[in-house]
């Protein structure tokens, strides 16, 4: 029953994503998602009871951020020609990571992007690293989503690059199609705060760009 359950809200859900344009950024879909296609699946993390990672100082919620990251790369995408759907739709959807891996897998993706802020109890920690859930599947993937994000956001900054890692997470464990967890930047450091809460939204801009930059060198490599 639980299964069954999953099986109908990963239905719902990708159904309702169709409707229409998402925020501010429209984002072209197939007709009917589990039927159609769709290029790319961003999934911005967290959502709906779960906030994420957050600093209170700076008024930064991580679902807020990785929605708007989500819907800027997006349309970055869009203007490519390349059809992408998110996985939620707003910030009070909450969602299991296994039925974000399942969505992708219904739009019949290539690509598939969790979208994530980190946090850390040491204040100066700060970097950008992107996870494989499945070697064969995510490896390479996470790696040229890592090699995309480093060289965007390093400069001028302190950020480090983390490099890739493994994160054995139901999204990437559960979708079929090359994935990659990234974790941007780490929301805990007060320099990359003070960026992120700047009212010019510039950092967020410079994140989605990076992220759409990586996916779409990615499609046209192969």
């Amino acid at each position: 029953m639980t299964h069954l359950r999953s099986r109908l809200l990963v239905l719902a859900f990708t159904t309702a994503l169709l409707l229409g344009p998402i925020g501010r950024a429209p984002v072209v879909h197939a007709a009917s998602c589990p039927t159609g296609t769709a290029t790319v699946v961003l999934d911005p993390g967290h959502g709906g009871a779960d906030p994420g990672a957050s600093n209170a100082a700076f008024g930064l919620v991580e679902k807020e951020l990785t929605l708007r990251v989500a819907q800027q790369a997006a349309a970055v995408l869009q203007c490519q020609g390349i059809t992408v759907a998110l996985t939620r739709a707003d910030n009070a959807t909450g969602l299991g990571n296994s039925a974000r891996g399942e969505i992708a897998n219904a739009c019949g993706a290539e690509v598939f992007v969790s979208i994530h802020f980190n946090s850390s109890t040491t204040a100066g920690v700060n970097d950008t690293k992107t996870f494989w859930g499945k070697k064969r599947k995510d490896l390479d993937f996470s790696r040229h989503l890592s090699g995309a994000l480093a060289p965007a956001l390093m400069p001028g900054t302190n950020l480090t690059n983390g490099g890739v890692g493994q994160f054995a997470t139901g999204s990437l464990l559960q979708s079929t199609m090359p994935g990659t967890l990234a974790e941007t930047v780490f929301l805990s450091n007060a320099e990359e705060a003070a960026r992120l809460a700047n009212s010019d939204g510039a950092r967020v801009s410079q994140i989605a760009n990076a992220i759409a930059a990586g996916v779409s060198g990615w499609l046209a490599a192969h």
